[in-house]
């Protein structure tokens, strides 16, 4: 690498020195950084446009951050209850005898005090306590007083005389006699005197006022001019004017509903009384309060009596957490610093119950949890990304862009599915799941040969034609399945397009179905080979023991911990193949002579070719290895996973894949946790969204942004200082060499 000058001052020059040695290698990570920190200022900036502040952005960043990390790791850090978390709810039980039972509506109540404002709530109360009517009564003035405002009060009380006669007809009378008059510009004296004949009062009114009054009664309907009028004497009797600030309370007091509005009066002075400012504090402390009495950590009806004798106690002797939305996690008579929280009340009775749902470690006043559904979502869905990402990687290896991904997936799958439910052969059960992950293999090296061998005979450029066969695989495989006549892939008795299920023996075993002492067993037999295979240099060398020792720890550690977070029985054998497809990749192209001319002709076509390989063959060789890895990603998720295929169900998987390949810098090395950062990502999306109400769309920008900065480092070396890639760093990925060259 060339020599770097150091600028600044001289006492940091030392620093600079460390930094710009080990930060060439830590590009994709401060790539990842960097899109995480531009995310902030899309939140900031929806917070601005929806009426919020910097601060308010900020916090929201916070919050989705943090549940797309407890989303795709299933840790997060949240504060256990205490005695402040209650002290409203203690002014509000002390003020005013309160049950268990009063807390839930009591709750509801602030939160919507909250929402519309107490001053607007106080101003209704003083509208209902000077107006002596009904709650039918006020909901149906205050559903008029927007039709009087906009007819006008004066022209109703014009109105009134003709309104009056008008109501002594029958109204299919009224409706033609209104009908008539809703084309014409003028009344002619044989109009008026027909119209006078049965409505003595039109006589009163001008030409011009009668037929605009008639017009008026034709679009409103006399009935509701009738009640315009009667509810306008209402309003004089209250002495409320049209137009004025009570008159809009009673608009608003009928929309949310007299009866409720009542209800949140109450709440109100209730508030005042204990003298409670913040409403919507007073919600959360009431409903975490009821939701303590539902775990039966507090107990009795006196929810008074219930903090001032029990709360010490029960904070003190159970584990009590406080959640996003004020939900909690309660372990009961609890009191230590770690712990394990079951589905079944942390006392399983059987294997089928002794999953953990929460771990636990108190930190103070806090508490980091852990839940391995979440970790256990993310691996299994990182699993395709990971060996797709390899598809694509051993591709760019060899200088071609395989975008055909999506298309190898499809075809790959779909054969694999056949194979696992097809009875046209009569295969022993136990070559059943070899079988299909062989025809998964086969289909999708078969599928990336087709472009291999367009470039390498046509010189048909491999981004076109494999664009082309996404279309002609995804397409091809819609029609199989939901074809009926004649059917072809089609399950008959299902209620959507998808093919049979798969056998149980084409399955993925799942580490679940696994007894525990087989993965110590596994432990031991690693152990055992690494030490006869060195067995020699461990007798030569006795801490060469170490190795061995450590490795088959680590393998029956790892199975154990996988088998542990397994809870929704998701986590399937497919991660061991991704690990060895990882391995395999990685010993192929560099410990390989096949591997060495990928890397060449990638690197270099011309000399490749003047030192004797052959160009075309490994073309063809590498698109169909590249769609070979394609086709068994997409059948470790039907064997895995899925268990049938169903159309368009891939969503873009072999698109991503390029991602993740260009994430990992098509290291194979790099792609686990390229793969799992992208599946953390999808994984965690869904509770960002629910916790911090951010759309999942940020993902995407995240995502866009991570490719962005991958694909033009330079940017990330310049916002870091990351000096420039020298000779025995590699700044990327070799594409493909041109458009038929």
């Amino acid at each position: 690498m060339a020599e770097n000058t150091v600028r600044g001052p001289a006492a940091l020059a030392p620093l600079a020195r460390t930094w710009q040695r080990i930060t060439p290698g830590l590009v994709p990570v401060l790539a990842v950084v960097t899109a995480f920190l531009i995310g902030i200022p899309f939140m900031i900036f929806t917070s601005l446009i929806s009426g919020g502040t910097v601060t308010e952005g900020l916090h929201t960043s916070g919050a989705a951050y943090s549940a797309l990390i407890e989303g795709s790791t299933g840790l997060a850090i949240n504060d256990l209850v205490s005695e402040d978390d209650v002290n409203l709810v203690e002014l509000l039980a002390n003020a005013t005898p309160l049950t268990s039972r009063d807390l839930t509506n009591f709750s509801r109540n602030a939160t919507e005090i909250a929402a519309i404002g107490s001053d607007n709530v106080r101003r209704y109360g003083d509208v209902l306590a000077r107006v002596n009517l009904t709650d039918e009564e006020f909901d149906q003035l205050g559903a008029t007083i927007s039709d009087i405002e906009r007819v006008g009060v004066d022209t109703l009380d014009n109105l009134r005389p003709l309104i009056a006669d008008l109501n002594e007809l029958e109204r299919a009378d009224v409706r033609r006699l209104a009908e008539d008059y809703r084309n014409k510009d003028e009344i002619t004296a044989e109009d008026r005197a027909d119209l006078e004949a049965v409505v003595p009062s039109a006589a009163d009114y001008s030409d011009e006022d009668l037929l605009a009054a008639m017009k008026l009664v034709d679009s409103e309907g006399i009935v509701s001019l009738d009640r315009m009028v009667s509810q306008i004497d209402t309003l004089a009797a209250a002495g409320i004017e049209p137009g004025s600030t009570d008159a809009a309370a009673l608009t608003e007091i009928a929309a949310l509903g007299t009866e409720d509005v009542r209800d949140l009066v109450e709440t109100q002075n209730l508030l005042d009384e204990a003298g409670v400012q913040d409403p919507a504090a007073a919600a959360e402390q009431t409903l975490m309060v009821r939701r303590m009495f539902d775990a039966d950590v507090l107990t009795g009806d006196d929810v008074a009596a219930a903090l001032s004798t029990d709360l010490d106690a029960t904070l003190a002797d159970n584990l009590i957490v406080r959640r996003v939305g004020n939900r909690l996690i309660v372990d009961p008579n609890s009191s230590q610093n770690t712990g394990i929280i079951y589905s079944d009340n942390n006392t399983p009775d059987d294997r089928s119950d002794d999953r953990p749902d929460i771990v636990y470690l108190r930190l103070g006043s806090s508490v980091l949890l852990f839940s391995p559904a979440n970790l256990e979502a993310t691996i299994v869905r990182a699993i395709p990304y990971v060996i797709a990402g390899l598809a694509v990687a051993l591709g760019f290896k060899a200088g071609l862009f395989n975008i055909g991904a999506e298309g190898q997936l499809y075809i790959g799958a779909t054969l694999a599915v056949w194979i696992g439910f097809s009875q046209l052969f009569d295969a022993p059960q136990m070559l059943r799941l070899p079988l299909v992950l062989l025809a998964g293999l086969i289909g999708g090296a078969l599928w990336g040969a087709i472009p291999g061998a367009l470039k390498a005979f046509t010189g048909a450029h491999e981004v076109i034609t494999t664009i082309m066969l996404n279309f002609i695989a995804i397409l091809t495989i819609d029609w199989l399945i939901k074809s009926n006549d004649p059917v072809i892939l089609l399950d008959a008795a299902s209620s959507i397009p998808r093919t049979p299920f798969i056998a149980e023996t084409a399955q993925l075993p799942l580490f679940t179905q696994i007894a525990w002492i087989y993965y110590v067993l596994a432990g031991i037999l690693v152990g055992l080979f690494l030490f006869l295979r060195d067995y020699s240099r461990i007798r030569a060398n006795g801490r060469r023991l170490i190795r061995p020792v450590v490795m088959g720890l680590l393998v029956a550690l790892g199975g154990l911990f996988l088998r542990w977070i397994s809870v929704r029985d998701g986590l399937h054998f497919g991660l061991l193949i991704m690990f060895f497809a990882v391995w395999f990749t990685d010993w192929f192209l560099t410990r390989t002579t096949l591997g060495f001319e990928l890397r060449t002709v990638g690197a270099n076509p011309n000399a490749a070719k003047y030192s004797g390989m052959s160009v075309p063959r490994n073309m063809i060789l590498a698109m169909a290895l590249s769609g070979a890895l394609a086709g068994l990603a997409g059948t470790i998720q039907m064997s895995g996973v899925q268990h049938n295929m169903q159309p368009s169900f891939f969503a873009g998987m072999g698109f991503d894949a390029i991602a993740v390949a260009l994430l990992a810098r098509s290291n194979p090395r790099n792609m686990i946790a390229a793969g799992l950062l992208w599946g953390g990502l999808l994984t965690g999306a869904g509770l960002m969204q629910i916790n911090a109400d951010i759309s999942v769309d940020l993902v995407i920008i995240i995502q866009s942004l991570i490719i962005m900065f991958i694909a033009a480092d330079s940017i990330i070396r310049y916002v870091w200082r990351v000096p420039e890639a020298g000779k025995g760093e590699s700044t990327g990925t070799v594409f493909s060499k041109g458009w038929g060259g």
